[in-house]
């Protein structure tokens, strides 16, 4: 939160000055959507063996296997991370009566991706190289904290326009901001106030022959105090 000091402000027990006298509260919204450019795709295997032996082999020929797939698509280096290993005994029975019956080797990677139109060719290369589960394909924006400030911007914006027009109707006139205050995050559930809302909608989606990116959405809210005045 942001305090703006004006004449004839009293402060309150934590020293924050809180604006007096003749003064309009107003709020503002602003939303961009923008197209993403980044893709993360996770990846993962799970083996069941019967011995400890079998399960570290396996999982090291899946793994050797998976990673030519990430070379063959030409993925750089540091565009691939290994997230989770493990290796672990199975049991049956109950806790009294366990029994070993094998042991389970998982392993899970992921990787980021910069083309739309190579998410789909890279997720069928690794089902056929060896992993059996895709936990996550997420799309993201290299520009989102790009686009966070200029909604910030639009917000403000948008609240002094609101706080214009109310003034105005009232044959007053807005004067100096004395407090600015960024809203939390928006939750899916929320809807932005209507007649303080701004949107920008000016990237463009990709759409490939089976997937589309769609846009990302970016989301900003201010509450704003102007000292009103006279016409």
């Amino acid at each position: 939160m942001v305090q703006l000091p004006a004449s004839g402000d009293a402060a309150n027990g934590n020293g924050i000055n809180i604006p007096v006298g003749r003064t309009i509260s107003v709020n503002g919204d602003a939303q961009i959507l923008t197209a993403p450019d980044r893709f993360e795709v996770v990846i993962a295997f799970d083996v069941h063996t019967d011995t400890l032996d079998q399960a570290r082999d396996e999982s090291r020929k899946r793994a050797t296997a998976l990673l030519g797939v990430v070379s063959a698509h030409g993925i750089p280096d540091c565009d691939v991370q290994s997230d989770q290993l493990s290796l672990h005994p199975r049991y049956d029975g109950g806790y009294q009566a366990q029994r070993l019956i094998g042991y389970q080797a998982s392993r899970s990677m992921t990787l980021t991706l910069h083309d739309l139109d190579k998410v789909e060719a890279l997720l069928f290369d690794m089902l056929a190289a060896g992993a059996n589960r895709v936990d996550r394909v997420s799309f993201h924006s290299s520009a989102l904290q790009e686009k966070r400030a200029e909604a910030r911007v639009l917000a403000v914006k948008a609240a002094r326009t609101k706080a214009e027009a109310m003034a105005a109707a009232l044959g007053q006139t807005i004067g100096e901001p004395l407090r600015i205050e960024e809203d939390g995050p928006q939750g899916m559930w929320q809807s932005p106030a209507i007649g303080n809302y701004v949107m920008n909608n000016e990237t463009v989606p990709h759409v490939g022959e089976t997937m589309a990116t769609g846009k990302i959405s970016v989301h900003a809210g201010v509450s704003v105090v102007f000292r009103l005045t006279g016409a």
